[in-house]
């Protein structure tokens, strides 16, 4: 049992050509015809037009010989010389190691490396380190994928770094596709973020202002700039800053959409920056520790964990609210304002509106919870 073979092939020469096959549910790749015993490499084509004709040919000869009863050994379907030259576990390390080098987030590079190292000790385990990539499938990484199944939003996680990292062996042209793409998913169930009501905003602020001015500052910029905490807020120096400090000024470099992003500053923000005398500093000085250098990446989590435990005892704030509470509050807070898409987008500096649309469902505003949001008869 057999489909119709199908010509895989590109305008890039670099790319390599084959045919595809499924026989009996296995899919299949011919590059050249060593396999039905013709002399045919459409690779070696010194054009693309002669590369079309010897691809036609190995179709063609490929159908006869399927049609006749034949079926494929054992054999890889892989020229020798890809065999030698990728190993899974060279390949894999190499590519774990450029992504430690590019410009990503220290987050997203710390994912890339535990689900990375994990998948290359699984490859040792189970003696496929010293295979060829393309004997490594999605079947061998459905079995690496089973120790995340704690819960959806875990394992979807974990799929999609490892996607990622096979993404860039894609890219290389060292794959033609990712086998994680055919590994199976599990339906994350989303999680509706808590938004501060006007009082808890309240209340949060004041008791912030008193026990942590720094998380203090960066809970109004959360909320008055919908600014980011982690990046953007915690690197802020003088010199973000406008003269009268009523605009911060971002290069792409300096916040996670990568573009340059300028926000106005509230009159209650600007504010408590006088006040603190954070306008006097000079340029190339970080407003929180009024040195040239910023606070950890984990500095305003940790603050926040110190302070929640004494908001919830005190019956505050819940056990959903978090620190991006502030953030989430002023989005909605802003569209229920002007009820423009738009303008959430800009203020929210996301790179798209559909990334807006999943962000704004995911705190629950664009469902139909309201009267006025069902239609009349």
């Amino acid at each position: 049992m057999f489909t119709e073979p199908e010509i895989i092939s590109s305008k890039d020469p670099n790319v390599r050509a084959y045919v595809k096959v499924y026989i009996d549910g296995e899919r299949h790749r011919f590059y050249n015809g060593k396999f039905i015993d013709i002399k045919c490499n459409p690779n070696r084509a010194k054009t693309l037009k002669d590369r079309d004709k010897a691809l036609a040919i190995l179709h063609y000869s490929l159908k006869r010989k399927l049609e006749d009863g034949w079926k494929p050994g054992q054999h890889t379907e892989v020229p020798v010389s890809v065999v030698r030259n990728f190993l899974i576990g060279d390949t894999f390390s190499g590519v774990l190691k450029d992504l430690q080098e590019q410009d990503l987030s220290k987050l997203y590079k710390r994912d890339i490396n535990l689900v990375g190292n994990s998948f290359i000790k699984y490859l040792k385990a189970e003696t496929l380190y010293e295979q060829n990539v393309y004997q490594v499938g999605s079947n061998h990484i459905e079995q690496f994928l089973k120790q995340y199944k704690h819960s959806a939003t875990y394992y979807m996680n974990k799929r999609r770094t490892l996607g990622g990292i096979f993404s860039r062996l894609v890219a290389q042209k060292i794959i033609p596709e990712n086998p994680v793409h055919a590994t199976s998913q599990l339906k994350e169930k989303p999680t509706l973020h808590q938004a501060y009501t006007k009082q808890q905003l309240h209340q949060v602020l004041n008791y912030l202002e008193e026990h942590s001015p720094n998380l203090h500052l960066c809970a109004l910029l959360m909320y008055g700039c919908l600014l980011r905490p982690h990046q953007e807020i915690r690197q802020l120096y003088r010199s973000d800053l406008n003269e009268d400090c009523t605009v911060i000024a971002l290069s792409g470099s300096d916040n996670k959409s990568g573009r340059v992003r300028i926000v106005p500053v509230p009159e209650y923000v600007r504010k408590v920056i006088i006040q603190r005398n954070l306008h006097l500093l000079s340029a190339d000085t970080n407003l929180f520790t009024s040195t040239s250098r910023c606070f950890n990446d984990s500095y305003f989590n940790t603050m926040w964990s110190r302070l929640k435990d004494k908001l919830m005892k005190a019956k505050v704030i819940g056990e959903a609210h978090t620190m991006y509470s502030f953030r989430h509050t002023a989005a909605i807070n802003l569209y229920l304002k002007n009820k423009d898409l738009f303008k959430v987008q800009q203020a929210l500096g996301h790179s798209s509106m559909l990334v807006t649309l999943t962000y704004m469902r995911s705190l629950g505003i664009l469902n139909a919870s309201n009267a006025e949001d069902v239609p009349d008869l």
